[in-house]
């Protein structure tokens, strides 16, 4: 069929290739690939540390969640990239066209294939992790817990989609860094431009969503809704990211011939997406540990007085026993428990684990679920003594 041919084109370009390739490698461009596949790593690593340092002895979890785990086989993943980004560097990954043989020219595109499969699994890592940890936090309103759900399928369904195309998109596979040989390969401009905009689309909407709820909440103050907004919003970095590097990628996909040199500038932002995306996956569990952090630093600095400190220690989002729902002894029933006399390093330690009360539903997220990461309750938060037949109805009006 005649409009089916303009889906059939080269992976890679064909003809002579007499360039010298530089002495030295890594060079051009490759060299800030090389820098960023080297220092990115070291950064996130450090954030997804503190998430699990605050979530074993801050929040004293008993158990990991489900985005816990997604989140360190990403860094897992994340490392991986980077590494082979680095390694691709040294294939002639960022050099200008006018520098490849023909051997550098097969060598490149191997790695290119190689290092694309790890940065759909990274984008599919962070995004997951950020889904189910919204799911967790305001899944108890329907509406939006199948709107959760329907971005995470069309996320892994386009990057799963993605990755086969990327491993078989030439027949034969090994066409796509040896394109002297027979065979075809489907149309690399169209499916880059594809799965660019599904990404941009699906970060734009992971960032807009947990906005949606937060605003709706009745918490005291304009101030921290305005702070959960930009703790769970971060997102936001990463589509800026993604959307930088998909219009390079298409500049160089259609607007030049240079596309070597050019794709080393895409290939650097891929390395930054993918990273910042699980920073940002971490920041928004790490308010209890912001919040001890800073009650340590009025202390060593004496900026107030010992008492007041005592009472700012408490993370601002997490309900200390000695509100008028908790006592200081243990209560079993119910499945509620306070804990009194725990300590941190001279402070309490936080209640992170208490179990949501059914007439907080005005003031609670999910009040099915502990509260894994202490961003549930606010603290000021005036209390809403409602009947259950009315806070069943506001979670359905949601």
């Amino acid at each position: 069929m005649p409009y089916l041919t303009s889906l059939i084109d080269r992976s890679s370009p064909t003809g002579s290739f007499n360039g010298t390739p530089p002495d030295r490698l890594p060079a051009e461009n490759g060299v800030h690939v090389w820098r960023s596949a080297i220092v990115m790593p070291f950064i996130t690593f450090a954030f997804v540390a503190l998430r699990f340092y605050t979530r074993t002895y801050i929040l004293r979890a008993k158990k990991y969640t489900l985005d816990d785990y997604i989140v360190a086989a990403t860094m897992v993943v994340c490392i991986c990239h980077s590494v082979l980004m680095a390694i691709a560097t040294y294939n002639g990954m960022g050099l200008h066209i006018w520098q490849y043989d023909d051997d550098m020219n097969s060598r490149y595109y191997l790695w290119v294939g190689i290092t694309s499969e790890f940065y759909a699994l990274g984008l599919c890592g962070f995004k997951c992790a950020l889904l189910v940890m919204y799911i967790q936090l305001f899944g108890v309103y329907t509406k939006f817990r199948w709107t959760c759900y329907g971005t995470l399928f069309f996320c892994v369904s386009y990057l799963f989609c993605n990755m086969m195309t990327e491993f078989f998109g030439c027949h034969p596979i090994k066409k796509k860094w040896e394109p002297s040989l027979p065979g075809e390969c489907i149309n690399s401009t169209a499916t880059a431009t594809f799965y660019g905009a599904c990404n941009m689309a699906s970060d734009l909407v992971i960032a807009i969503l947990p906005l949606t709820m937060i605003w709706k909440l009745q918490v005291a103050t304009k101030r921290q809704k305005i702070g959960l907004s930009l703790v769970l919003s971060c997102g936001f970095i990463a589509w800026a990211i993604a959307v930088a590097r998909w219009s390079i990628a298409t500049f160089n996909l259609v607007g030049t011939t240079d596309r070597p040199w050019w794709a080393g500038i895409s290939f650097t932002l891929s390395i930054f997406e993918v990273q910042t995306g699980l920073i940002c996956a971490c920041v928004a569990t790490l308010a209890p540990f912001w919040k001890l952090a800073y009650s340590h630093v009025k202390d060593w600095t004496g900026w107030s007085s010992q008492q007041s400190t005592k009472v700012m220690t408490w993370p601002s989002f997490v309900r200390k026993p000695g509100d008028s729902h908790f006592s200081n002894e243990t209560k079993k029933s119910g499945g509620y428990r306070a804990r009194a006399n725990n300590t941190i390093g001279g402070h309490e330690n936080p209640a992170g684990q208490a179990k949501r009360i059914s007439n907080y539903n005005d003031t609670t997220l999910n009040a099915s679920h502990d509260d894994e990461y202490g961003l549930l309750d606010i603290s000021g938060s005036s209390s809403h003594a409602t009947s259950e037949n009315r806070s069943q109805r506001g979670i359905e009006d949601v």
